[in-house]
């Protein structure tokens, strides 16, 4: 167990110092992110004549749907500098198992969204004036993202070697992670606007939160089994 640990570690650890000299992957992230939300935040407030009322409506949607396509950069990104590089390979030859290899990508994209989710929920809560701090609101975002990225590994392991591996992941991702995005959004929308009248319950968001829990472990399951036959075919 300490040598399991240990390679995941070690992983986590070179993807850690390879962001830090490169700063490919999340700076990517964070100005797509911060693009649209720009975009978004000026294009709907010109659509209601200055009265942004519209954009808070859309704003937990929106939040989600940057975090699913920037993350994808993200993905892309970091796993792509492992096969330019031969760095994949060289860990396919180490002996140690698959699975640390798995969950040392998982915990360092993990990372790396997770940053991108903080500077998401100030920009939001500057932008849209609503309340992304929430406890309740930051634990969604963190199982949401931590359930995307692990499922989101997988895929791209399986679609990185493609020439078309750009267009293939978003094809194959986004729609294996709707049964996670879905509840996940409507709990951040019901418990912002439970919140914002003051009516904010756990109970609210109980059911949602439950859902998006069970498809985090399901999919962990399904990565730490598959993920040594997507590696090696």
């Amino acid at each position: 167990m300490n040598e399991f640990w240990a390679a995941v570690w070690a992983v986590v650890w070179k993807d850690l110092q390879i962001e830090g000299r490169t700063r490919q992957t999340v700076s990517v992230m964070v100005m797509f992110s911060l693009a649209t939300i720009i975009m978004f935040n000026f294009a709907l407030g010109m659509a209601v004549n200055v009265n942004l009322s519209a954009g808070r409506d859309v704003a937990p949607a929106l939040f989600w749907a940057i975090v699913l396509l920037a993350a994808i950069l993200g993905l892309n990104r970091s796993l792509a500098l492992d096969r330019e590089n031969q760095v994949f390979d060289a860990l396919l030859i180490a002996p140690i198992p698959r699975t640390a290899l798995y969950v040392g990508k998982v915990i360092s994209v993990t990372l790396f969204t997770l940053l991108l989710d903080a500077i998401l929920v100030v920009l939001f809560t500057v932008f849209f004036n609503q309340p992304f701090y929430l406890p309740v609101v930051l634990l969604v975002v963190v199982l949401g993202t931590v359930g995307y990225v692990i499922v989101g590994v997988l895929i791209t392991s399986m679609t990185i070697q493609s020439r078309t591996r750009e267009v293939l992941l978003p094809v194959l991702l986004l729609p294996v992670s709707l049964p996670l995005v879905l509840p996940a959004a409507m709990a951040t929308a019901t418990y912002i606007a439970s919140a914002m009248s003051g009516e904010a319950s756990w109970a609210l968001v109980q059911a949602p939160v439950l859902l998006v829990i069970a498809y985090d472990l399901l999919m962990l399951g399904v990565g730490l089994f598959a993920y040594q036959f997507v590696v090696e075919s």
